[in-house]
């Protein structure tokens, strides 16, 4: 679960970037023992970092007077080598651990926001693009594991070294410590200048790298569309356009983070000028010794590094919180579905269906319901066809029988309980739906079938499903059987069979609900009619809500709901709807109508070719 509250800027008032570091700092208090350790050792390493430049100059001086017998200078020797070991190490484990963090929180970030995603309902999706989902879930998220590594160590550790060497300096020469300190002040007045810009710049190339990334995954989702439409130039277009733009913000980013550290590391270069000119005149007067000298121009040295890679390490500080941003505005997305405050204690559901009054829409902006005034009661074991025009909202009506859409309190119930005070869980392990886009996941078929079944379930369960959904016959057809590899999105079966598949997930399943969309559209009538004969055998002791395009998919149920523009317009059993004459009786007419020219136009093709077969012999 994630350290920080949901919630969004606006609600906690607060400006975007200071609520993403906010919960940010949820992640590093959940680590803070990695952090503790590290700033231990680095005070340790500090130490011997400004230690070692002073035994350095002491060893010289020793080297330089006679009156130094050898075991003493043996020993300042030793000791140097000590503390360039110890300094070594100590800076080995330093990384170790803010690396280590930063892998850590980097971990718990992605788990977080992949729960999260799971957790959105999915009318987020359609406002959001994949790949610019993709995009924060990969790319950004390096840019703050870089923030927190890397920039972190150099944020902190560098003003500490700093402190100590200056401290040193001060006390070897404080006339030459504070010329040397002079330049140092403009790295503050870089540093805001930069500072803006870089994270501007740093948010602009984010947002291009999701542009691209959602691109790229759109035309590969796509691929037989683009081909069958020729629109490869098209799309080629396209891309170049979106990775022009990509390519001018990254060298708008790269001309100042190059500008950044070339002005920077221009700051120990007159630093050590100052020295060389300062502190050889010294040496020349008799005021300062070579050894101190030397020490001198070693804390210059070693303060180059840290004070060059400054701007490299600002602008990741600005890139990491440009991206923590834009993870903060997808993780303070409050998902509209939910476990209630109170709800009920319920284990398992019976099957009992009711609509009092539904009313629902997408968007409050919406002119018309999807749904209006919808009032039908479905007994538990019975089954509810649903049929209508095309956009009347049958799938709406599918689909917030399990709550993947919010509706309004007091208006659907689930064996006499308030759909929203029922435990999703529990909600939604009862109920099997087989949308009308039949997705499979790029696994083998038997994974696809087993997809929700406890993963100690043997293969008898997976076989009869797949029996029963008159998938086995094909089987033998696949190159692997149940092992074939289906593809991306099930693209190495056939329309029917991924129809298929997917019924047969949720027939092995054993549900209360058994929701089916529109399922048995990509088969053909003979297959249908098999189908329809081994579900009702599956149907006997469940509740089955059945949306089809078809009236003959629907005929055998218990009752027939006729949708048109939102509304119950029509309910009964089939005989009852065909003898009123209205809106069910036309679809059925109008469907046999078809049936029977497609059935004319068949025997007429198949005659033919009859006949040219008797002309040929």
């Amino acid at each position: 679960m994630s350290a920080a509250p949901v919630l969004s800027a606006a609600q906690a008032g607060e400006s975007p970037v200071r609520h993403a570091l906010r919960r940010l700092s949820a992640y590093l208090l959940q680590n803070s023992l990695y952090y503790t350790g590290w700033a231990l050792i680095t005070l340790a390493y500090v130490a011997a970092f400004v230690a070692f430049p002073m035994l350095v100059g002491w060893s010289i001086q020793g080297a330089m007077d006679p009156d130094v017998p050898p075991e003493e200078l043996r020993w300042r020797f030793v000791a140097l080598l000590a503390v360039a070991v110890a300094r070594g190490a100590l800076r080995f484990f330093s990384r170790l651990l803010v690396f280590t963090a930063a892998r850590e929180i980097e971990y718990e970030i992605r788990n977080d926001l992949f729960a999260h995603l799971q957790r959105l309902p999915q009318s987020f999706y359609f406002n959001w693009r994949t790949g610019d989902l993709m995009s924060r879930c990969v790319n950004d998220l390096n840019a703050v594991r870089l923030m927190l590594g890397p920039g972190l160590l150099s944020v902190v550790q560098t003003p500490v070294l700093f402190i100590g060497v200056l401290s040193a300096m001060f006390y070897l020469d404080p006339t030459l410590a504070i010329l040397v300190l002079l330049p140092y002040p403009l790295f503050i007045l870089i540093a805001r200048v930069f500072g803006t810009a870089l994270y501007n710049r740093s948010l602009a190339v984010q947002v291009g790298l999701a542009d691209l990334s959602n691109q790229v995954q759109e035309v590969v989702s796509g691929i037989a569309v683009v081909k069958a439409y020729s629109m490869e130039e098209e799309q080629a277009s396209r891309f170049e356009k979106i990775n022009n733009e990509l390519y001018r913000r990254s060298l708008r980013l790269i001309r100042i983070n190059g500008a950044m550290p070339t002005i920077t590391g221009m700051l120990p270069a007159v630093a050590m000028w100052v020295v060389l000119m300062v502190g050889g005149g010294s040496i020349s007067r008799g005021e300062m010794g070579v050894a101190e000298f030397f020490t001198f121009a070693m804390y210059i040295w070693d303060l180059t590094f840290p004070t060059f890679i400054m701007g490299w390490v600002v602008a990741l500080v600005q890139r990491g919180s440009a991206a923590m941003q834009r993870i903060d505005e997808v993780l303070s997305v409050e998902p509209s579905i939910r476990d209630h405050d109170t709800i009920e204690s319920v284990e398992s559901l019976q099957g009992e269906i009711e609509f009092r009054g539904l009313n629902f829409r997408y968007d409050e902006s919406d002119a018309a319901p999807a749904l209006e005034d919808i009032r039908i009661h479905v007994p538990a074991g019975s089954t509810l066809g649903v049929v209508g025009s095309v956009g009347s909202g049958k799938t709406t009506l599918a689909s917030v029988i399990p709550r993947l859409y919010e509706v309004a309190d007091g208006q659907l119930f689930l064996d006499g309980i308030e759909i929203n005070r029922l435990p999703l869980q529990v909600l939604r392990s009862s109920i099997a739906m087989v949308p009308q886009d039949s997705f499979l996941f790029s696994t083998r078929l038997s994974d696809n079938i087993a997809y929700g079944l406890p993963p100690e379930t043997g293969d008898g369960p997976i076989r009869e499903a797949a029996e029963m959904a008159q998938l086995a016959k094909d089987i033998h057809e696949l190159p692997q059987g149940f092992d074939t590899l289906v593809g991306e999105r099930g693209v190495m079966l056939s329309g029917g069979q991924r129809q298929r598949a997917a019924l047969a997930r949720a027939l092995a399943l054993r549900p209360s609900i058994l929701i089916l969309d529109d399922t048995l559209s990509a088969v053909d009538a003979e297959t249908e009619a098999a189908i329809q004969s081994e579900l009702t055998k599956v149907f006997e002791g469940r509740t089955v809500v059945m949306v089809a395009s078809r009236v003959t998919s629907v005929r055998a149920c218990d009752q027939i709901a006729v949708l048109d523009s939102g509304r119950v317009v029509e309910l009964g059993r089939h005989e009852e709807l065909v003898a009123r004459g209205g809106l069910y009786w036309r679809l059925a007419s109008e469907q046999a109508a078809s049936e029977r020219v497609r059935r004319v136009k068949a025997d007429l093709a198949e005659g033919s070719l009859e006949n040219e077969g008797g002309a040929a012999l």
